[in-house]
């Protein structure tokens, strides 16, 4: 790999050419070294793992010996093909872990859309290959199950990253169809490596190389072995039109008039400084910029290079759209391209330009997840673009494009359905027939010639009307009246494409279990006789079948991979085509935006068009985190003003080997992670001069204590905003400490993938009681409390340690919650992100110092992590890292950490000084500065008091636990006698029940108010779900008719039975997966939450119950959707028993028939768990239809001669209806329709009775201050229910119930207030 400084003779090019190479083979190196450590390690555990077999549980999570981290999935296998819009993709389901069963695998981080995934096989010659691919979704065990018969298998769906690469995909379909020697197959998934982050920077770089279509200000920023650099001049489209930048579109209009003539001439910036003064002057006297942001503006619209360096909280963003504005007054007619490294900030800045009023915004790319954004999107503007270009030349060309590529992609559908049964298609045998065969030929495409506008259609749709004529033929059907055939194609084509979409996804065959099974062998029949006079369709079956058998095996097996990988690269270049056809038309419309935004990837992937639109003006955002290969690639040739902004003392460009970073001393001559802007402005050698660059110095996040740490180290020339002054932080005595000690770190587990990851146990546990103690002692809302820490291990810690106290709940980044993942520290469950409407404690933000960037929080608590005696300091020693961990507190920054270690490092030797000058270092005997007995609390109406004292102002110990370092622990009374005045300032009377510590005077008397709307929330969703269940039970009973109207006979047919049969087995999953999803991802949580606020407020919440009972009411739904499921399924048996065929319908009865065995056993098993939750929680209703749901279960496997002991349950269905008549009593006709003696054979068991229905609706309604308890803590709404209807029980009367629902009724009301302080005084 070849260094980076132009002055190494090491590289053959020179100037353009060898910058491109360099960035290419550095990016290359980068990405694909771990990708290729990764395969090897793979490589080798396949190979070692050959001959053994597969077991069903291993570990996923691999590690090399050069600490590359995967993840390797074994047991892999083709289940199908699909030919989608992107071409190829091929679904491979491997064998699933247990941790990952069921839905985990969707929230475990496991193949996201984009990811990079090996295909690794090895043959029984112990030959490897590779193929690398790009994930398009994931499928779980759950999706699986209708194909598997289990939960053992889930799978993926991916295409190939090349997918020009013929032979790559020509040689992994024999591999995985099994053509050549026996392949065994394992998947390798590189954690976070996505493809569009790579691709199309390195075919970039690659096409800029070998086209020399040139760069942008390549005689300033091609490195020079000279060192030195050529002047920058203004901007060369300045001196179109005007000569001067107007700058009056920056001032107010209260000030427009009086300096109407602001003007900026850059050719004379320069020359004339006194003029140069008078235009900042009147900048900063005129509009909101400030002073360096003036100075600032002036200078990059003078140079057509501009670098602009911005501390932390100087208003980057804010002079990145000013700069636009006047960009845009200059020069109207070209939109200005603005590019971001991250799709977030590309957002913030776009959303600033907006609310300024430039709302010609055009947003290339899909990496937006802001809604208001949407319409600004390159996708939803194409629709105006169209309007606005109808020409009859260019709508013939995009129609010939259109239909040329739709012609392709049918082919290549019926190829990939060739290629995933045993049957042949009409597409892989006809080019056979045509020529071997031309009298067969002849007989099936007869039917080609169009007579009518109908069969034209057809023949469109099928790409030949032959196809649909031979797929008749092999099943037995007869064809000879053509137009029979025109409408018996109309409505199979009809049919069918609604019957794919629905299939798609979950259809499959290769390791399928229930394909195997519904498909036995083939009979042999006899050859067939060579008679060619007689017409095909007087064949009988066995000669047809035999004529298949004979053609397959004359075609071989490869032959439909080969058509189908010709087939996508006809395909691709069609799309190539009429891509570019589109391009013409999205250039015309985005030439009339004012904006163009896009990330630096999608710069590079939508070049082509960016350069037609020969733009003029560059806006770079976030500049010293974009690498320089990423940077190239905003650099168009067209443009004429480049304008970097961002902070090169900041985070660098992330790269995958620190080893070539700048920090070490190898990686001095590679340098990965600089990027232009650093380069450019901040050289790494002292030869080199750099370009000029402006520097904004006035901060408006931090206090002036906090900015001084940076003042003192980074920035002497940063100024304080007098907005800085921010309010003290209550109960410390300084803005800044730092907790010192000697305590070493956590020594790591060599085992573990977490290895090069560290932590610390001590300065774990201070933090956590800092958090504490601040929390207790403040008005803190959500997120304004942040830990930083270096390491994902001690990430893990503090999540842990945190989430165990009742003090705050946490709250992680979407990317370090995957990177917790990625190391095995955080389980896959917790990785979705989930909030309840219960709010039970403050949250704390816990990130990594480099996940925290362009962030802010009122209090920043930063753990170091590092304590050893060898002196080793790992992530903190880098300056940029130091920088951001300091600059992100706005009123207090504090830190636990060695100093001794740290101060060995020049920054932290600073910083470390500058503590110990004011007298704010000091060991863990005194750490927050102040005691907690003169702890001050300051609240928000400015004024403040010792804790101890505000304390029992409010008997604060009267009511609740308090730990001898203030904490509250629990409650003390009963919630009525909580219900006191609300709180107020001993000075003023300002109400204070909004901050923390006082909070639970109010929060816990909403706590009524808060069940009230869970109540109504849940309530609602089970309505729909219960609604759900009988709409799908509906349709699915009555399309059972169509189901037996098509079930063909004879064993050519087995595909497509098999295929409706699956159909209709899939039928109820949407519902299950959504009823399951909604259980486990919200009521469950809530309860949980509910549980752990139960703890806190002890006895004194006993009125109010905790578990609201809607969970097993979803458990019931769900086993309501088992039960129609398997009674289809027991249906579909009957019928195959009864059909004419008994060779291939019985064997495939016999083996539906054991599968649904088999699931109704395990559905009773799992039901049996619901029924006992009922019978402890007094939930009688519920249980009995839970047994109903049994019996009918019971009732299923008696049918299929699966003879159970069911009498208990019958008994106990009984008794519970007996006793109930209230409640379980209106289940009593769906009881008697399970009578054996009236039953008969039939398995459908009317459980939806007009009563039931009306019970399950009732849920739904519900007024505000109707919400009753009965005796065994059951809500209800008494506008539904007169009494409980699960118990029977009347509502509980009493003082204390009745004063509760008085406050029920006056929750969000102005009378709550008067409510409470009536109550009080009544006591």
């Amino acid at each position: 790999m070849p260094p980076k400084d132009a002055q190494d003779g090491t590289h053959k090019r020179r100037g353009t050419a060898r910058m491109l190479d360099v960035q290419f083979r550095h990016l290359r190196y980068d990405i694909f070294e771990p990708v290729i450590d990764a395969c090897y390690h793979a490589s080798q555990l396949l190979t070692m793992a050959f001959k053994e077999p597969l077991s069903q549980d291993y570990v996923v999570r691999q590690q090399t010996v050069q600490g590359t981290q995967y993840s390797l999935f074994r047991g892999v296998y083709l289940e199908d093909t699909r030919f989608e819009a992107e071409g190829i993709h091929l679904r491979l389901s491997f064998a699933c872990p247990a941790h990952l069963r069921q839905r985990r695998m969707l929230s475990s981080g496991h193949f996201e859309t984009g990811m990079l995934i090996a295909l690794i096989g090895l043959d029984s010659e112990k030959t490897l290959s590779t193929a690398f691919l790009t994930v398009e979704m994931c499928q779980s065990t759950e999706s699986m199950k209708p194909m598997t018969g289990n939960h053992l298998r889930a799978s993926v769906v991916a295409s190939f990253v090349e997918p020009l690469d013929t032979n790559t995909i020509r040689q992994t379909l024999y591999g995985l169809k099994g053509l050549l020697n026996k392949e065994r197959f394992v998947i390798v998934e590189f954690p976070k490596v996505l493809v569009a982050g790579f691709y199309w920077i390195l075919k970039h770089l690659q096409f800029l190389s070998i086209s020399n279509a040139g760069i942008a200000f390549s005689h300033l920023i091609i490195p020079s072995s000279t060192c030195r650099n050529e002047p920058i001049a203004a901007p060369a489209y300045s001196n179109c039109g005007s000569s001067s930048f107007d700058l009056s579109v920056l001032q107010g209009a209260d000030k427009l008039s009086a300096h109407s003539s602001l003007q900026l001439n850059p050719n004379f910036m320069a020359l004339e400084p006194t003029k140069q003064q008078d235009t900042i002057e009147s900048l900063c006297s005129t509009t909101t910029l400030d002073h360096g942001q003036a100075i600032a503006l002036c200078e990059n619209l003078s140079r057509e290079l501009a670098f602009t360096q911005g501390p932390p909280g100087t208003g980057k963003t804010f002079l990145g759209v000013s700069l636009a504005k006047v960009i845009l007054r200059h020069a109207p007619k070209k939109p200005i391209l603005v590019a971001c490294m991250t799709n977030h900030a590309l957002d913030n800045f776009l959303g600033d330009l907006i609310k300024q009023g430039i709302t010609k915004v055009a947003r290339i790319g899909s990496g937006s997840k802001e809604e208001w954004m949407d319409k600004y999107t390159l996708q939803s503007m194409r629709k105006k673009f169209e309007k606005g270009d109808k020409s009859l030349g260019q709508k013939s060309k995009s129609d010939r494009a259109f239909n040329a590529v739709q012609a392709l992609w049918t082919q290549g559908t019926t190829w990939c359905e060739s290629l995933n049964t045993r049957t042949l298609t009409w597409a892989a045998v006809a080019e056979h027939l045509k020529s071997k065969y031309p009298h067969l030929y002849s007989d099936f495409s007869s039917y080609e010639s169009p007579r009518s506008q109908k069969v034209s259609d057809i023949r469109q749709g099928r790409s030949e009307a032959g196809g649909y004529a031979f797929e008749q033929w092999s099943i037995g059907k007869d064809l000879t009246d053509t137009e029979e055939f025109s409408r018996s194609a109309g409505s199979f084509f009809s049919k069918s494409t609604a019957e794919t979409q629905s299939v798609d996804g979950s259809i499959g065959s290769g390791c399928s279990s229930l394909d195997v099974s519904l498909n036995p062998p083939h009979i042999p029949v006899p050859y067939p006789y060579d008679d060619l006079g007689q017409n095909v369709w007087s064949m009988p079956m066995d000669v047809r079948a035999a004529w298949i058998t004979r053609w397959k095996s004359e075609l071989g097996s490869s032959s439909p991979i080969d058509k189908l990988a010709e087939i996508q690269r006809r395909y691709l270049e069609a799309k190539r085509v009429k891509r570019e056809l589109f391009d013409q038309s999205d250039t015309k419309g985005l030439a009339n935006q004012q904006i163009i935004g896009l990330t630096t990837t999608a710069c590079a992937k939508y070049w082509s068009i960016l350069k037609s639109l020969d733009l003029k003006t560059l806006i770079c955002e976030e500049a010293g985190e974009v690498s320089e290969a990423q940077t190239i690639t905003t650099l168009l040739p067209s443009i004429k003003h480049a304008i970097f902004i961002g902070d090169p003392l900041q985070l660098r460009p992330q790269i995958n080997h620190s080893s070539l970073s700048m920090e070490t001393t190898y990686g001095a001559k590679y340098r990965l992670d600089e990027s232009l802007f650093e380069r450019m402005v901040m050289p790494s050698t002292t030869e080199t001069e750099p370009v000029p660059v402006s520097k904004l110095d006035l901060q408006r996040r931090m206090h002036p204590d906090v900015a001084q740490l940076l003042r003192a180290t980074l920035y002497s020339y940063l100024k304080d905003h007098p907005s800085t002054s921010h309010l003290p932080v209550a109960g410390m005595a300084h803005r800044t400490f730092w907790l010192d000690h000697q305590e070493p770190e956590d020594a790591p587990n060599p085992q573990s993938t977490g290895s090069k990851s560290f932590s610390n146990a001590f300065e774990c546990a201070m933090i956590c009681e800092l958090v504490r103690y601040l929390l207790n002692t403040n008005d803190f809302g959500s997120g304004e409390i942040a830990i930083l820490v270096p390491y994902s291990q001690q990430l893990a810690c503090l999540k842990d340690k945190l989430t165990g106290t009742r003090a705050c709940s946490i709250a992680l980044s979407q990317k370090d919650k995957e990177s917790l993942i990625d190391m095995g520290l955080l389980d896959e469950s917790e990785l979705s992100e989930f909030r309840t409407d219960v709010e039970v404690s403050p949250m704390v933000r816990l990130a990594t110092i480099d996940g925290f960037q362009g962030e802010e929080a009122k209090v920043i608590i930063l753990s170091t992590v590092r304590s050893n005696l060898q002196d080793r300091v790992g992530f903190l020693q880098t300056t940029n890292r130091i920088n951001v961990a300091c600059s992100r507190a706005r009123n207090g920054f504090y830190i636990v950490g060695n100093s001794t270690l740290l101060r060995n490092i020049d920054m932290w030797g600073t910083v470390i000084a500058d503590f110990e000058a004011k007298g704010r270092l000091e060991g863990q005997e005194n750490k927050t500065g102040e005691s907690p007995s003169e702890a001050k609390i300051f609240l928000p109406c400015g004024h403040n008091f010792n804790v101890a004292d505000l304390d029992h102002q409010f008997d604060l110990g009267g009511m609740f636990h308090i730990s001898t370092s203030g904490e509250i622990l629990a409650m003390k009374v009963a919630m009525a006698e909580s219900c006191r005045q609300p709180p107020e300032c001993p000075t003023c009377g300002d109400n204070c029940d909004m901050v923390p510590r006082y909070r639970h005077f109010r929060q816990y008397q909403l706590a009524p108010d808060t069940l009230e709307r869970l109540y109504t929330k849940f309530g609602r969703k089970m309505r729909m779900f219960a609604r759900n269940v009988q709409v799908f039970r509906k349709n699915l009973q009555q399309g059972f008719e169509w189901f037996t109207d098509n079930f063909q006979p004879g064993p050519l047919s087995g595909e497509e039975n098999t295929a409706m049969i699956k159909l209709r087995m899939l039928y109820m999953m949407p519902l299950e997966t959504d009823i399951v999803r909604y259980r486990d991802e919200v009521l469950i949580r809530v309860e949980a939450d509910m549980a752990r606020t139960a703890m806190f407020l002890g006895n004194g919440y006993a009125p109010i119950p905790i578990s609201l009972s809607f969970k097993a009411r979803l458990d019931l739904l769900y086993f309501h959707c088992r039960l129609t499921l398997l009674q289809e399924a027991a249906r579909i048996i009957h019928f195959l028993r009864d059909f004419d065929n008994p060779i291939h319908t019985q064997y495939m009865a016999k083996t539906l028939k054991m599968l649904t065995i088999q699931q109704v056993d395990e559905n009773i098993a799992e039901a049996e768990g619901l029924v006992q939750y009922c019978r402890m929680n007094s939930l009688r209703r519920l249980e009995a239809e839970t047994v109903l749901v049994q019996l009918c279960f019971d009732a299923i496997a008696d049918r299929l001669g699966s003879v159970g002991d069911s009498l208990e349950r019958h008994e106990r269905a009984e008794h519970l209806i007996v006793e109930n008549p209230d409640t379980a009593g209106i289940l009593r006709p769906c009881y008697q329709s399970l009578d054996p003696e009236t039953k008969g054979n039939d398995t459908t068991a009317e459980l939806w009775t007009p009563k039931t229905r009306e019970f399950w609706e009732k849920w739904g309604e519900y007024e505000t201050g109707s919400l009753r308890y009965c005796k065994n803590g059951h809500p209800y709404s008494v506008k539904a229910f007169h009494d409980c209807p699960e118990c029977g029980g009347r509502k509980v009367h009493g003082e204390q119930i009745e004063d509760r629902e008085e406050f029920v009724k006056n929750l969000d009301r102005e009378m709550f207030l008067k409510a409470m302080a009536r109550l009080s005084n009544q006591r």
